[in-house]
């Protein structure tokens, strides 16, 4: 059986992950639209890490809502 004190440590570190994923997100969610806003040459290259970053975490916060 497992320790309550044990799982309520994992729930406590599952949510400060999640709240800092979330923070993440926002943060390049922005960057992709500042980029999105400039005038000069549209940096592809950066716009695709920023959107993969997006999307792999979104997948981890959906993992860490789904348990």
């Amino acid at each position: 059986m497992a320790n309550p004190r044990s799982a309520h440590l994992n729930y406590l570190a599952s949510r400060k992950l999640a709240g800092q994923l979330e923070h993440e997100i926002d943060w390049l969610e922005r960057q992709v639209s500042e980029l999105h806003g400039t005038e000069e040459k549209l940096d592809f290259a950066l716009l695709q890490t920023y959107k993969e970053m997006i999307f792999s975490r979104k997948q981890m916060l959906t993992e860490i809502r789904g348990r």
